[in-house]
């Protein structure tokens, strides 16, 4: 079985940005029907698909409840891919809820709160959210530079580093450092979610392989801890709890 260390070093700057849009929609399972229930996999303790009236959601389950990675399809709603909390969203997440618009940033109690962005009407609105309300909006402008801060705030609002070596990262900085965003390596290799203080891949995360392999789950210190969910570009999956980079208890 492939396995994977990510380990991301970082030079510091900061920024800090979003707006939270929709209410977000009704996620609590509904009455029991015939084609309602189970689908799929563990609902229990593992990785399984319910089916409810309204859509589906497909991820990770603790006792009975959605926790961990997961993606919740509304049949008229949009569609949420992120992590979750005793069945609410919380956690680094991404909220489709148009065709073109969408919000992205950490969700808690099923709402944008702190760090967030939202694209609605063919523009960005980043900034700082409280509970599903956009509380200190960031600009986010040209700097007029090739390297270093090219744009935004890099040291404690929103903003684009890029590197010399052709790597960049777009999102919310703080003192200087990375703590939301997204990561573009110049290989195509990409990683979306939080940091720690260091730099590195830390807690709930997304990486997009330029191969197409894919990982969503638990980071530690650059490596995946925790639940995670690897689907190869074959559709293989390796799925199950992981300790330091490698898969210890598989699903």
């Amino acid at each position: 079985m492939k396995k994977y260390l990510i380990v991301l070093f970082f030079i510091g700057f900061l920024a800090n940005s979003q707006q939270q849009p929709v209410q977000s929609p009704n996620t609590n399972q509904t009455t029991i029907k015939s084609n309602i229930g189970c689908v799929s996999g563990n609902c229990y303790n593992g990785w399984g698909k319910w089916q409810y009236d309204n859509g589906y959601y497909r991820g990770f389950w603790e006792n009975s409840k959605k926790s961990g990675y997961g993606m919740y399809n509304w049949t008229e709603a949009g569609k949420y891919i992120g992590f979750w909390v005793q069945d609410k969203m919380e956690g680094y997440g991404v909220y489709f809820y148009n065709e073109k618009d969408e919000m992205s940033g950490y969700f808690l109690d099923g709402k944008l709160h702190g760090f967030g962005k939202n694209f609605k009407n063919g523009k960005w609105i980043q900034g700082i959210y409280n509970n599903g309300n956009l509380e200190t909006e960031y600009s986010f402008v040209d700097n007029k530079v090739t390297t270093g801060c090219v744009a935004g705030d890099c040291q404690n609002k929103y903003g684009r580093y890029k590197w010399a070596t052709g790597d960049d990262f777009t999102g919310f900085f703080k003192n200087g450092k990375m703590q939301v965003g997204i990561y573009v390596f110049s290989n195509g290799n990409k990683y979306e979610g939080m940091f720690n203080s260091d730099g590195r891949f830390h807690g709930s995360g997304r990486f997009f392989f330029n191969n197409k392999d894919y990982y969503a789950g638990n980071f530690s210190n650059g490596k995946y801890h925790g639940k995670g969910y690897y689907l190869y570009s074959n559709l293989e999956t390796a799925i199950g709890n992981w300790t330091n980079g490698q898969l210890t208890n598989p699903y």
